[in-house]
């Protein structure tokens, strides 16, 4: 039996076995190519194939080349099992447990974008884990860390104070109002900076957690078809879930394994 890597074999069965199925109409189907199917054509490739795909999620081959391998249709098999899949995120759970936070900025980027992750749906997951194997790359999750920049106004360094106030319910809030006194030219009693972030994270953000849920989603496929293989066995080779929390061979960080969890 020929020793392989999960990725290698997802790649192999995907890129060239189950493209030689006829589409029977089920599995993925037309709806993958025209909804989430589309958004990868597009985001990853720069344009949108027109293509017909069959059940498995791949353009068809045009020649008659034979059958797909058994173990490729065992690959296919568990990942169409994907299509029922959920995304469960934890409140400790963070993109970014290399980069420092001591004011929290990071942490309320992640937890603006959280809502968007968390709808994540089974067909997303699948589609996903099928572009990445005809493409044969890992999504990308490099980014650099943001700077802080001081929070302007009229070009000049801003000022922001707390007042107490009421919400559409009488309920008592405190609401943040500008903090410079235009009489006295002087800033307000408490008032105080603010920073910002010098870049937007949340784009990265959703790409680490696109890279978790790929290398979570690759680990299930594994473990469903490891010992049904006629023709392979795998080696233990298997994706981090969060390869930005090693640096130089060293662990930084917490592994998000524990907080963000695949359910089928």
């Amino acid at each position: 039996m020929k020793q392989i890597a999960i990725i290698e074999l997802l790649e192999w069965a995907y890129r060239h076995e189950l493209p030689k199925a006829e589409r029977p109409g089920g599995g993925l189907g037309a709806s993958t190519s025209s909804s989430w199917g589309m958004v990868y054509d597009l985001g990853i490739l720069g344009t949108v194939i027109d293509a017909s795909i069959n059940a498995h999620g791949v353009v068809p081959a045009y020649m008659d080349e034979g059958d797909p391998h058994p173990d490729a249709l065992l690959v296919g098999s568990a990942v169409a099992g994907l299509g029922n899949a959920r995304i469960s995120i934890s409140e400790d759970w963070t993109p970014f447990p290399d980069w420092p936070d001591e004011d929290g900025l990071v942490a309320a980027c992640v937890e603006r974008v959280r809502p968007r992750l968390a709808v994540m749906t089974g067909q997303e997951i699948q589609a996903m884990l099928i572009a990445r194997a005809v493409l044969g790359r890992k999504p990308d999750w490099r980014g650099d860390e943001p700077g802080r920049a001081m929070v302007m106004r009229g070009g000049k360094p801003a000022w922001f104070v707390k007042v107490p106030g009421q919400d559409a319910f009488g309920n008592p809030i405190e609401r943040e109002v500008d903090g410079f006194n235009p009489r006295s030219h002087r800033p307000r009693a408490g008032a105080y900076r603010k920073y910002r972030l010098t870049e937007d994270v949340a784009g990265l953000a959703i790409d680490r957690f696109r890279r978790s849920v790929w290398a979570l989603s690759v680990r299930h496929v594994a473990r469903e078809v490891a010992g049904q293989l006629s023709s392979h066995e795998l080696t233990a080779e298997v994706p981090t879930t969060a390869p930005w929390t090693v640096v130089m061979g060293q662990p930084v960080g917490g592994d998000p394994s524990h907080s963000l969890s695949l359910f089928l």
